[in-house]
């Protein structure tokens, strides 16, 4: 590789780093004013917190291999290990995590430098800085779960398999995007069985098109059967390793929410909502905002442009949007839907229009040739296209990042805030001098999420080795179900009423009510604040 090369990739890399460190900044600094870095750890975050705490304080007494194989068996052992690294290099806060967030941001921008990386460097930088423009980019950095990096890694994946013919491909090529592919798929374990739907579609639907570009199906068939051998066989392999350990445990938690409790997710819209959602909808704008609008045009563009280019150019560019339509529908058309279910499909959007406004300039190139303009006249228009757009990206960056006000997936006001904050610390200070009445760990059960996490105070707890067993009983569809299952912990957490969004129904006052009548219990602690009423109630005191 020559000087020139070396520079270009160096600045590139500096280029990528750059803008991620300014997105990264801005992302915690609005976290820590009106997120999750201005209260203690929630859900879902917190979970992973739990797990890594707990797997490092296993991982003192265990062999490597033990160790590893416990992480395997995680929820999400992905989240877990940023998790874990972030705890380790920032002891004693919760910064850490999402710090490595920004590392997967950084992964992305690369990423997109390897798909477009035959273009001329101009429009690589242009992508590079239009890309964090997304809001699904700072969401990535605030929140420490393990759907959104997830959704990048899908739509990367994704985007390598569409890019480029894949009957061009060698059989090492092939067998890396396989084993690619199913490290992005076990970033989620929970969500496998859609993402190997995206990316086995997205293969299929590339491969059919090459056989057409080749010249028909049937003398394409030996070759097309080869490289679908090398790309599946490692994909599934690595699959099995990663997702294999705990593959009973994922299996049972997707049936577990989308069967047993899909009557507690679902938001009981119409279809039609539903197919809206996540693009023109709420989560659509939320994640993407104006920029599904450019994402939108650069395909129609693209389209026009390969019409007017040739069949082979309108194929390249059918086959990407298939694939986008595809990570689209997947989550669309499930009845259970929240903003990080769009993630497959925000991460591949991003991809394609990068793709999309890389091969129109390209097109574009193609056609003022094909009117006969002078190679200087071509290259003088195009490079000052390409100056023109990123200016434009410039002052997009500039104005919606660099000074403005980027936006969180979670966004707590002053006064949740206060009530979170304040809950927390007292009930901890209340639990952690309490002793149970019988030999074994102390069993507290919560009614609500809100004000105080469980998974917090487990966290406290693990964190100074003391044995806590919680328990939420969030999950039960009426106020006597709930109220029964409570009176089998010692120490009850009860929350009043609140409108909210959260898991469960609307009962903590029927609730408070029926536990201030209960004999066997007495009333430990009240706290009120302006949103909600936390009551904590003890067995037999």
């Amino acid at each position: 590789m020559d000087q020139n090369a070396w520079l270009r990739i160096s600045g590139l890399v500096i280029l990528a780093a750059s803008v991620t460190f300014i997105v990264a900044s801005r992302s915690l600094e609005v976290s820590r004013l009106h997120s999750r870095l201005s209260v203690p750890p929630l859900y879902d975050d917190v979970s992973y917190f739990l797990d890594a705490v707990r797997w490092m304080n296993a991982a003192k007494d265990q062999s490597v291999f033990a160790s590893v194989w416990g992480l395997l068996h995680h929820h999400a052992p992905f989240a877990t290990l940023v998790a874990i690294i972030g705890l380790a290099l920032f002891p004693g806060s919760y910064i850490g995590p999402y710090l490595v967030h920004a590392v997967v941001v950084f992964a992305f921008l690369l990423g997109i430098v390897w798909l477009v990386r035959r273009r001329p460097v101009l429009e690589i930088a242009a992508c590079l800085i239009a890309v964090p423009c997304v809001p699904v980019l700072w969401h990535t950095v605030t929140e420490a779960r393990p759907d959104l990096p997830s959704g990048l890694a899908i739509g990367l994946a994704a985007g390598a398999i569409v890019y480029r013919g894949v009957l061009d491909r060698g059989a090492r090529a092939l067998a890396a995007l396989g084993v690619a592919c199913a490290l992005a798929v076990s970033i989620k374990p929970t969500s496998f069985p859609a993402a190997l739907a995206l990316l086995g579609s997205a293969f299929a639907i590339r491969l059919f098109a090459d056989c057409i570009q080749a010249g028909g199906l049937r003398p394409s068939l030996r070759t097309a059967l080869s490289a679908l051998l090398w790309f599946v066989l490692p994909l599934i392999a690595t699959t099995a390793v990663l997702i294999g350990p705990a593959l009973v445990e994922t299996v049972t938690y997707i049936l577990n929410v989308f069967v047993g409790q899909r009557d507690l997710w679902t938001t009981g819209e119409s279809f039609w909502a539903g197919l809206l959602r996540f693009s023109i909808g709420g989560e659509g704008q939320f994640g993407l905002h104006y920029w599904l609008v450019i994402g939108l045009g650069l395909m129609g563009l693209r389209l026009v442009l390969a019409a007017i280019h040739g069949r082979d150019a309108l194929l390249d560019a059918a086959v990407l949007l298939a694939a986008v339509l595809i990570a689209y529908a997947i989550p669309s058309v499930a009845e259970i839907k929240t903003y990080y279910f769009g993630a497959m499909f925000y991460g591949l959007f991003i991809v394609a229009m990068v793709l999309n406004g890389c091969a129109g300039l390209m097109l574009a190139e193609t056609l003022l040739a094909r009117f006969g303009l002078g190679s200087d006249i071509r290259r003088h228009a195009l490079t000052a296209a390409r100056v023109l757009v990123l200016v434009f990206v410039v002052q997009l960056f500039v104005r919606h990042v660099v000074v403005g006000p980027i936006s969180t997936a979670t966004p707590l006001s002053a006064q949740q805030q206060e009530s979170i904050r304040l809950a927390t610390e007292r009930l901890w200070s209340l639990l952690r001098d309490m002793r149970p009445e019988k030999a074994g760990p102390l069993t507290v059960a919560f009614s609500s999420p809100y004000p105080v996490t469980s998974a917090t105070i487990q966290l406290y707890a693990e964190q100074a080795k003391m044995n806590f067993v919680m328990r939420n009983e969030l999950y039960h569809r009426t106020a006597q179900a709930t109220g029964d299952a409570l009176l089998k912990s010692e120490i009850l957490v009860l929350s009043s009423s609140i409108p909210h969004t959260l898991l469960g129904p609307r009962v903590g006052d029927e609730l408070i009510a029926r536990m201030d009548a209960e004999k066997g219990f007495c009333l430990l602690d009240t706290q009120t604040f302006p949103d909600v009423t936390l009551r904590v109630y003890r067995r037999g005191c």
